[in-house]
């Protein structure tokens, strides 16, 4: 029983120091990929709408690095629980 509780001091003293996961970022993503949509809608700007597109693209980057990152922690954090 020892060994366990220890194992678990381990862990939990390993998660109170480790740095924050980000949170899901989507929502936030979405809002200003929907604000670039308004944006969009109001003008008929070719210019306007390549800038969009890159802005769009750019938000998409961010949201599937996000998710792997989410992803990684959970994967590592996985691992260490089992060599502890």
């Amino acid at each position: 029983m020892p060994q366990t509780r220890a194992r678990q001091t381990r862990i939990n003293n390993a998660k109170n120091s480790a740095p924050k996961v980000p949170g899901d970022t989507c929502p936030s993503i979405d809002y200003v990929q929907d604000t670039l949509s308004q944006i969009s809608d109001r003008t008929s700007d070719a210019w306007v709408d390549k800038q969009i597109a890159v802005a769009n693209g750019v938000l998409e980057y961010v949201r599937e690095s996000n998710e792997e990152l989410r992803l990684s922690s959970h994967y590592w954090y996985e691992k260490y629980k089992s060599i502890v």
